[in-house]
């Protein structure tokens, strides 16, 4: 091989490694395999980035409670973190987002550069599941904040506005995280959330599944269903975890895409090209 050719070969090598490897984690019900046009997508615009997915809680797994989910993922992760000490990148989508944010809330040394979230109830979820009766809908706080209810996915992140009181008592997953009821833990969670460089969060009003939708964005209802944006939220307002300082920081992205139903944000082409792939370099 000539010197020329020799020095555009180590160019090229080098600008291929210089992407961060990805880590895919799927929602509720999901599979790895859930991540494979991600996949295709990064490996043909970017060549030569690592692409990883969290193998755990795979379809009726992901009914178990949150931090049990937390608990499963936490040794993959981990063991790619280390894997690769220049930093790494999460794509997490629907519940899994969620998981991510336990994952990287209690994790005191992890090293995510990007955080993508893609349609997850950053905020909680009030209703969803296509059909769903209304008077289910008002009633179902009475199974979910109760030490039963607690003990499977939904009632870890659902928030009644109308029985705030119940889902600060009861809610042992988001309620915690998002520092909704006291948590010991909050400042241990504040300080390793804000390890994260930045923070992508992903949704769409024709999303179809959560409820309210802005809840991707971390906006949610008030006490008469109206939603209230993240601004107007008192975990923002008062710093809790560490959002509004991300916001202040220019380390917050909001995206707003009209037109895209749940099960496709991982599926359609046009937003893993034009959303996903400008912020994993």
């Amino acid at each position: 091989m000539g010197k020329t050719r020799m020095l555009w070969f180590l160019f090229f090598v080098g600008f291929c490694a210089a992407y961060k490897p990805v880590v895919f984690i799927h929602g509720f019900n999901g599979t790895p395999e859930d991540g494979n046009l991600i996949k295709d997508i990064i490996q043909k615009m970017h060549p030569g980035t690592l692409y990883y997915t969290a193998n755990a809680f795979n379809r009726t797994d992901t009914v178990k409670p949150l931090w049990e989910e937390v608990a499963i993922v936490k040794p993959q992760l981990v063991k790619y973190m280390e894997a690769h000490p220049d930093g790494i990148h999460l794509i997490c989508y629907s519940q899994g987002g969620l998981v991510c944010r336990g994952l990287l809330s209690t994790i005191p040394d992890h090293n995510v550069d990007t955080l993508i979230a893609v349609s997850s109830p950053m905020a909680g979820i009030y209703g969803g599941f296509k059909g769903l009766p209304e008077c289910i809908r008002r009633n179902l706080y009475r199974l979910l904040y109760s030490k039963m209810g607690q003990r499977n996915f939904l009632g870890n992140y659902w928030k009644d506005p109308h029985h705030l009181e119940l889902y600060e008592n009861f809610s042992d997953f988001l309620a915690p995280l998002n520092n909704d009821s006291i948590s010991p833990h909050i400042t241990e969670f504040k300080h390793n959330f804000l390890r994260i460089k930045r923070m992508v969060l992903i949704g769409g009003p024709n999303d179809g599944l959560i409820r309210p939708w802005q809840s991707s964005l971390f906006g949610f209802y008030d006490e008469n269903e109206i939603v209230q944006d993240m601004k107007k939220q008192q975990y923002f307002i008062k710093d809790s975890f560490g959002l509004r300082t991300m916001y202040e920081q220019n380390r917050l992205f909001m995206y707003n895409i009209k037109g895209i139903v749940h099960k496709q944000w991982v599926r359609n082409p046009d937003v893993i090209k034009g959303v996903f792939m400008k912020w994993l370099n």
